[in-house]
């Protein structure tokens, strides 16, 4: 190795980290030799063999490339967490398990993430702690969800990576007994308004994608998303990506909007704030085959939490709650409700009285 590199090893790592972190200010499409040629003209040197700059490509490597994510990517997951430089948790579709890391630096780490953020033109700092979007890694889409050190009492950041299927599934991937399986089917030919419940990572989008299958190619599918996962290759499938950073791109704007083009069928990837506002007074007005996920613990816990996002992002509205839910019950048919990627319960809304819904469970696992 040149005498230079040997001797100085650890301040030539600290010129090479500084050139890149100033390249990729520029740009994120560097190479390594981009930031090795800005450092060896730094040290005065003209050319070195390749094993005497290895510790610098792996280095590179590790941070521009997230080799130290490799590993864990080939495992069969459903979602990664990087709780930080030096734990991960890797959930499968029955358990769950933690490993140490010991392969980057907690700064690595961060600037890892910050330059991820940076290919995808994501902001992703103190100001927006919060970024969630598709990458591809290994040849996998992933979803990464970027948590900002900033919001955590112990200064970390963290990354989760949940897999995306690129192919489309089907309600036999669910394992159902018959009965359930016709309920399902006929719901959707009937074109009922259907809301999927259940915990992160329950299963429901992968429901809902299956559920899409199923429907006529005829029809018009208008689907919205504040993140690509709804990926279904239906033919008459309009897809819109809200962004809340850009006026009139809201998702409760584009539940607006879908109802001038003639949908047969409004879907929403997950139901959390404004949007249900739109979505139910669509319902309301006649629409049929309506379908979202939303964050509950049950099928009357959904219910209940649907008519709590009406009644907070209702502006203006004196509404009471009894009412909010009598609209609730009135228009959304079906609660298919899931735990652990496994379909628990299937009620059909039947009304309600006061604050309190009503409903037959159609099936109970």
């Amino acid at each position: 190795m040149n005498n230079l590199l040997q001797d100085y090893k650890n301040d030539i790592l600290l010129l090479f980290k500084n050139h890149y972190k100033r390249l990729t200010t520029k740009s994120v499409d560097i190479t390594f030799k981009e930031v090795l040629d800005a450092t060896l003209i730094d040290l005065d040197i003209k050319s070195t063999k390749n094993e005497d700059t290895l510790f610098l490509q792996s280095w590179f490597n590790n941070v521009h490339s997230l080799n130290y994510l490799q590993h864990f990517i080939e495992m069969n997951f459903t979602e990664i967490i990087f709780h930080s430089h030096e734990s991960v948790q890797v959930i499968g579709l029955i358990e769950k398990n933690s490993y140490e890391l010991n392969s980057i630096s907690s700064s690595d780490f961060q600037m890892s993430l910050e330059v991820l953020a940076l290919k995808h033109q994501v902001s992703w700092n103190y100001k927006d702690p919060f970024a969630s979007f598709n990458v591809v890694l290994n040849n996998q889409t992933l979803r990464a969800t970027l948590i900002h050190y900033s919001t955590s009492a112990n200064s970390k950041s963290k990354v989760f990576l949940r897999s995306i299927q690129n192919s489309t599934p089907t309600l036999a991937m669910f394992n159902l007994p018959h009965e359930a399986d016709i309920i399902l089917k006929n719901i959707v030919k009937e074109k009922s308004n259907i809301l999927i419940s259940g915990g992160t990572g329950s299963g429901k989008t992968t429901l809902m994608r299956s559920l899409i299958n199923l429907i006529d190619h005829n029809e018009h599918l208008i689907v919205l998303e504040d993140t690509y996962e709804i990926l279904n290759a239906h033919p008459g499938q309009t897809s819109l990506l809200a962004n809340k950073e850009q006026a009139n791109k809201s998702l409760k704007d584009y539940c607006a909007y879908s109802l001038r083009m003639s949908p047969d069928r409004l879907i929403v990837g997950e139901m959390r704030s404004t949007e249900v506002v739109p979505f139910l007074l669509a319902m309301n007005t006649g629409h049929k085959g309506l379908m979202s996920t939303i964050h509950a613990s049950s099928a009357v816990d959904a219910l209940s939490r649907i008519s709590l996002l009406f009644s907070l992002f209702s502006e203006g509205s004196d509404i009471s709650f009894s009412l909010v839910t009598k609209l609730v019950c009135k228009n959304v048919d079906y609660v298919v409700h899931m735990e652990h990627k496994k379909i628990i319960e299937i009620c059909r809304v039947i009304g309600s009285e006061g604050e309190t819904p009503f409903y037959e469970r159609v099936y109970e696992a």
